[in-house]
Parts: structure tokens; sequence; C-alpha cells
């Protein structure tokens, strides 16, 4: 279609949302093309500046384009110079909105994208038929506004402002993942992760590691030799997921010694009030500079310590590398793969760093903190809040003491948090306020199916007696009162859970006191 006198062809086009099939290497066409807000897509071919009348960049051959080509989506560009216009078709075969193109020689093209093909045709379009035309390539890829009574409107400003946010952060996340692809890739590297535990968290940790590279020797260190069996010979963990089979490359042993030797990293995922006394067991085999990364999360009651501290004092190493984990994540929905954030905290930021490329996935975002005192204070008191809520909701005292209660409670673990010394943006983010949330309102909590059985009037020995996993807050609730009061905070609704585990109040007493403090001003 292109004259064959023409070394140079150049494609014009606006308005492309939907991502083409690759071109076929034999198509033969030459041709410059943009795909500056390529959506999708983390490659792009040319470019344009959209301050100057026509496109610019590399001229390129689809006999050699292995990559998608995707055509700019910005809106407004080259309006008034539009001649003919360009459809794309999806994967699917279906059409995407119509897109203009214009090009530098008289023969302009309307080309199809499908499996294997591509199809070129010329088809003219009369600018002066309709003075609207431009408006509706910029906007081709708007859903269409409806104008039936009662129905939602947005005008075209106001649909560019939103679009145009949306598109700078596609952008700036592009760039953001080509930065991190020239970084270390710790991922990479790793050649064998060791996971302390195989409850449902490690487990799930476990098999987290394993997915994302599986070649990486990933081993559980474990106490129960049938579990191991289990998992090495069918690849399974009745106890915890008889639904899932396992990654191969995830093997367990009893034997600290081969489960650490040549380890990169070590997940460590044994409940709180155990672990000093398993870190004292394996602490000869544990090198000085294996970084530990926690994803335990409460206080032990006999120190009133956090994971970051008695990591170290067990293993006999203050020098220990730990960074702590933490967030929203409940081990079933990691296992099933469905999107969930955490936050790797460490005071040092490349242990930090190491641990988001380690964990990260197409379904775990990790971000990265040094703020280890919030996220762990904050995982920790988190757990005695559910048991809360969960009282609240065995009770069946409504939405809104539910949320009452959990908003005193936020404020009651800020108080202290702030004291011990986390930052205030630590407690409002994923480990602090998302963490909560989780705990707080989801079936699937420990610590909240504690409280609701409490507040339906069963016994608390009869609820751990039943139960086959830890629920950490029952624990952590005494050693909460006791940090309190040693940083001079008061915590009425931390201070009522913990009586009631004691045994010292009924539920529906705790709730009269609670009700009856003084009105005060909201600090």
């Amino acid at each position: 279609m292109w004259p064959n006198d023409v070394s140079k062809k150049v494609v014009s086009a606006s308005g492309a949302t939907k991502r083409p099939s690759l071109v076929a290497k034999s198509s033969g066409l030459d041709f410059l093309v943009c795909a500056r807000d390529c959506l999708g897509s983390s490659s792009w071919i040319g470019g344009l500046n959209v301050r100057k009348p026509h496109w610019s960049g590399l001229v390129c051959s689809l006999k050699e384009q292995e990559q998608p080509v995707v055509l700019d989506t910005d809106d407004g560009a080259l309006e008034t110079q539009v001649t003919h216009r360009l459809i794309i078709e999806d994967e699917a075969g279906g059409k995407a909105p119509l897109i203009l193109i214009r090009g530098e020689e008289e023969n302009c093209a309307l080309i199809s994208f499908d499996d294997g093909k591509v199809n070129v045709t010329t088809e003219p379009v009369n600018p002066e038929k309709d003075n609207t035309q431009s408006e509706s390539v910029s906007s081709s890829n708007e859903a269409p506004v409806s104008t039936s009574p009662g129905s939602f409107t947005r005008n075209k400003e106001e649909r560019k402002v939103v679009r145009t946010a949306w598109e700078k952060l596609v952008r700036w996340s592009r760039s953001w993942q080509l930065l991190n692809e020239r970084r270390k890739n710790v991922l990479m590297k790793t050649k064998k992760v060791v996971v302390l535990g195989g409850g449902s968290f490690g487990t799930a940790m476990a098999v987290l590691l394993a997915r994302n590279k599986s070649d990486m020797n990933v081993t559980l260190l474990l106490r129960d030799y049938t579990t191991c069996q289990a998992i090495n010979d069918d690849h399974m963990n009745f106890k915890y997921f008889p639904r899932h089979q396992l990654p191969k490359n995830v093997t367990a042993t009893t034997d600290a010694r081969e489960a650490l030797q040549d380890a990169h990293y070590c997940v460590h995922a044994v409940p709180v009030q155990s672990s000093s006394e398993f870190l004292c067991n394996i602490a000869e085999h544990v090198p000085p500079t294996l970084p530990i990364l926690s994803v335990s999360k409460g206080l032990e009651l006999s120190t009133l310590e956090m994971m970051s501290q008695i990591i170290p004092r067990a293993l006999g190493n203050p020098r220990q590398p730990i960074a702590v984990i933490s967030g929203p994540s409940f081990a079933i929905e990691l296992m099933d793969e469905l999107p969930t954030a955490m936050v790797a905290a460490s005071r040092d930021r490349e242990l930090a760093s190491a641990c988001q490329q380690l964990l990260a996935s197409r379904y775990l975002r990790v971000n990265t903190s040094t703020d280890v005192v919030g996220v762990e204070i904050a995982g920790a008191l988190k757990n005695v809040l559910a048991i809360a809520a969960g009282i609240v909701e065995g009770m069946d005292l409504g939405n809104n003491c539910m949320a009452a209660l959990v908003a005193q409670g936020c404020s009651e673990i800020r108080w202290l948090a702030e004291k011990i010394g986390a930052k205030s943006h630590t407690l409002s983010g994923l480990s602090g306020s998302g963490d909560i949330m989780l705990t707080c309102f989801v079936n699937l909590s420990r610590n909240r199916s504690v409280g609701m059985r409490l507040g339906s009037g069963e016994k608390l020995e009869d609820i751990l007696s039943s139960m086959s996993q830890v629920a950490e807050g029952v624990a952590t609730a005494g050693a909460v009162i006791s940090l309190a009061k040693k940083y001079r905070v008061q915590m009425p609704v931390l201070t009522a859970v913990a009586r009631i585990l004691d045994n010292e109040l009924t539920p529906k007493t705790a709730v009269l006191a609670l009700m009856s403090l003084p009105q005060v001003e909201e600090v």
C-alpha cells in the first residue's frame, strides 16, 4: 500500500486501548510507530512529542519486531491532523475503538492486527463530515456516557483528568520496574531458603518462595517427622492445606544442620511463645551472617520482647541480620494466589530491599520500611484487638458498636506504639490499619474467632483445646497491658480483653464498664 520509492513510512495514531497480538514476522512492513503510553507492555517502539506536529522515534521492521506493537493512547494527540482511521483487533477477535491515523505520504492505511496476519487497506475519512470526529478519537477508549435520568455523567474534561492521572501512574510504574531490573536481583542469586516452622503461614511462605523460583531449594525445618514425610513423599501438608499440592522444590526435614547448611535466607515462622526455646536449640547451626526474616507476631510473655529482640538474644548474636514481615495476609489466600500486600521492615535498608526482591510476585506486593518497632508492635497488638472485635460480634452488639470499638482500639495501639518509638505513618499503613482491618473484620481470623466464641458464652479453655492453630492474641493480651504500664499508657479496650481472658470479667460486664467510662475529648 505504501509507495515503492519511499524508504521510511510514518504512521501516526492515537486512541488505542487494546493490546494487539504479535505481528507476524513475515509481514514485511517497515514503519515508524509510537507506543509512548503502551498500556500493559514494558517496552515500546519510537516516541511522540505532543508539542510537535509529527511523530518521532526509531524506524523498525515488522520482520524483526518480536514485541507486541501497542499504539499511543494520549488524548488529543494530532487531533486536527487526522485523515484516516485504524482498527485494531485484540486476541479475542473483538475490535478496539476506532483509531484515526495520518501518514506523511498520500496513501494511508487501515491495519488490522490478528493472530499472525497483518491486513492493510485504506479508508479515508472526511474531516469536515463531522467536526466532532477528532473528539471521538481522543475519547475512543472511554465508555459511552449515559444520559438517561438518574445516571452518572462526567464531562470530557473530567474524564480526561482521571485518565491522565491513571496513565501517569502506569508510566511511573513501568519506569520503576525497568529501574529495578537493572539493580542486583536477589532472587536470581538465591539458591536456598530455610523456613523455620511448618504451620499454615510457614508453609505458605515456603510455597510462595518456591513458586517465585522453581530451581531454588526451599527447606522447611519441622519437629514432626510424619509431616516431613508427607511433604517429601506426597508434596502435601495435610494438616493445614489438604487441598493444595506443594511445589516439588519444597522439602522438609527435622535435622537443623541439614536445613540450615548453605541457606542464603531464613524465614522464622515459629509461634512467638515457642521461639526462644526453638532458636536456642538450633543456634549452633545458624551462621552469624544469615539474615532472619520473621513473620511471627506477638510479644513474649516473660520478657515483653518482640521478635527483633528475641531472635538475637536466643541466638546469642546481637549482630544477627533481622527483618520483620507483616501486613494483611491470610495464609490460605497466599496459597490461592490472591492479591496480597505486606511490609518488610529492617533497620538495614539493603536487607529490606532484599526481602522485597525475594518475596514479591505477581500476586504479592512487598513495601519496605525501616520502622521495625512500628511494624512489630502493630502486628502484636492487632491480635488482641481482634479478640475484642470478635466478642462484639459474638454478643451481637451491632455495627455501630463494632466500628466504635475498633476505632478506639486503633487509638490505643497508636498511643502505646508511638511511646515505644513507632512512626505514625507505619500505623496507618499495611502493617497497621491494613492488618487490623483484616484481623478484626474477617472470619478467617483465629483471634476474632476466639472472641466470637467468648462473646457467645464459651469457656476459653474449651475454645483453645478445640483449635489446631495458635491464636497469638490470647497470650499477648497480658504482655500488652504490662507494656502499657511500663510506658504509662491507658488502654481501656485491650485491658478489658486481658481481664476477660483471665476470667476476671464477663464480656457483658466489660462492655457495660467501657460504656460507663467518662466522656472525654478525643485524642
